[in-house]
C-alpha cells in the first residue's frame, strides 16, 4: 500500500512539472544543488534507516527488436528501463523549484546489470541521461541501452517457431535486504515499439524473483517469426524440387540427359540444406532440416539408381535367364490385364530370343 501511495505521488508530482518549472530561477536552483550535494556521497545508500532495504521499482519500455542470432542464441532489443527510488538525502521543502534534472553519476543509484548479458557485464546508462528528483526525495533514472541477451533457441518447429526470452535485470552487489528490486506497474510497455520485419511479439511478462539474498527482475517476451520470406524463398523451392526428382525416372535412358539430370537435381537439394543450417544452431535440429535430409537420401539414392541403370543400359553381358524369364512374364501380365493394351515394345520382347540389356532398362 505504501508503494502505491508513493508512486501516485510521484505522477501526481511529475504531472505538475510544466507549471512548476515556471517557478523559482536558475540562482534559486542553484542554491539548492550546492546545499543538497555539498555533503551527499554516492556511496552511500540513501536510506537513514538501515534495517530497511531500498526499495527500487523497475519497468522497462521496449523500444525495437533488433534481431534474434539463432546461431549464436542471442537477442538484441532497444529499450529503456524505468527506475523509480526514493532518495532520503535529496529532499526539500524551501523555495520554489520542485524538481532537480541532474547527471546520473552524481547521484546513488542501484547497481542493476542485465545478468544474462551476452556481453561482458556494464553498467546501465551514460552520463548524457539526467536523472530526476523531485523535492519528495523521488527519483526517476530512464537509461537507454541495446540490450544483447543470451536465449535458449528452439527450432523445431522452424520457420513457425515462436521464441521465449527472457532479460534479467539483477542488483550486482547489494543483498536483497539492502536493496529490493521489484516490478513496476507496467512490467513491459510496448506502446513505443517499432514493429520488426521477421519478428512480432506473442505477449510479455515481468515477475520478481528472489533467489537466497539476490534480488532481481525478470522480463519475458514470446516472439513469433514470420514465415513469409521462407515460405517463398525455401519451403516452396524445396517442395518443387521433390517432383523434379521424381521424373528422373521418366527420363529415357538413350537421351544423354538423365545423369545430369539427376545430380543437379540432388545438388540443389545440398544447396538449400547448407542455407538452412547456416541460420541454425548446431545442437539443434527442426522438421524441416529432416525433411530436407529424407530429401537429400532420396536424391542419393536415385543418382544411385540412375548410375546402375545406364550401366546396364550400356552393358554387353548376357542377361541371366531368371531375368529374362521375370521380364517375359511381366509382358504377357501387362498384356492379359487389358485387352485393349498394343504395346509395341512389349510385344516384341515377347517375340525376342535373347533379351538385352538394354530392353530390361527400358521396359516400362
Amino acid at each position: 500500500m505504501e508503494k502505491i501511495v508513493t508512486f501516485s505521488l510521484f505522477i501526481i508530482s511529475y504531472a505538475a512539472i510544466p507549471c512548476l518549472g515556471q517557478i523559482g530561477g536558475g540562482d534559486e536552483a542553484k542554491t539548492l544543488i550546492t546545499n543538497l550535494f555539498a555533503s551527499y556521497s554516492t556511496m552511500v545508500r540513501p536510506n537513514k534507516d538501515y534495517s530497511k532495504p531500498m526499495n527500487v521499482d523497475l519497468d522497462m519500455i521496449l523500444v525495437g527488436i533488433n534481431g534474434l542470432d539463432e546461431v549464436e542464441g542471442k537477442l538484441t532489443t532497444t529499450g529503456y528501463l524505468s527506475v523509480r527510488w526514493t532518495d532520503e538525502y535529496l529532499t526539500w521543502n524551501v523555495g520554489n523549484v520542485m524538481q532537480l534534472n541532474v547527471p546520473q553519476h552524481k547521484i546513488w543509484k542501484p547497481d542493476l546489470t542485465l545478468k544474462n548479458g551476452f556481453t561482458k557485464l556494464d553498467t546501465l546508462g551514460t552520463d548524457f541521461i539526467l536523472a530526476q528528483i523531485m523535492n519528495n526525495g523521488l527519483v526517476w533514472w530512464q537509461p537507454f541501452e541495446v540490450f544483447e541477451s543470451k536465449c535458449t533457441i528452439d527450432i523445431t518447429h522452424f520457420p513457425f517457431d515462436q521464441q521465449t526470452c527472457d532479460l534479467v535485470f539483477v542488483v550486482w552487489t547489494y543483498f536483497i535486504d539492502d536493496v529490493n528490486v521489484t516490478k513496476g506497474a507496467d512490467g513491459i510497455s510496448t506502446e513505443d515499439m517499432e514493429e520488426s520485419a521477421e519478428w512480432s511479439i506473442v505477449s510479455t511478462s515481468a515477475k520478481e524473483d528472489k533467489e537466497g539474498t539476490e534480488s532481481k527482475v525478470t522480463f519475458t517476451l514470446t516472439i513469433q517469426r514470420s514465415s513469409v520470406y521462407y515460405i517463398f524463398n525455401i519451403i516452396i523451392p524445396v517442395i518443387f524440387l521433390g517432383l523434379l526428382n521424381v521424373f528422373t525416372y521418366v527420363l529415357p535412358a538413350d537421351s544423354g540427359e538423365k545423369m545430369g539430370y539427376a545430380m543437379t537435381v540432388f545438388l540443389s537439394f545440398v544447396v538449400f540444406l547448407t542455407i538452412v543450417s547456416s541460420e541454425l544452431p548446431k545442437s539443434s535440429g527442426s522438421y524441416f532440416g529432416y525433411y530436407l535430409i529424407v530429401l537429400l537420401s532420396f536424391g542419393v539414392i536415385t543418382v544411385c539408381v540412375t548410375a546402375l541403370e545406364l550401366r546396364l543400359h550400356h552393358s554387353q553381358r548376357k542377361v541371366p535367364g531368371w531375368i529374362e524369364n521375370v521380364m517375359r512374364c511381366a509382358c504377357c501380365c501387362g498384356c492379359c490385364e487389358d485387352n485393349r493394351i498394343n504395346d509395341s515394345e512389349n510385344t516384341n520382347l515377347k517375340k525376342k530370343k535373347n533379351v538385352t540389356w538394354s530392353d530390361v532398362t527400358a521396359f516400362k
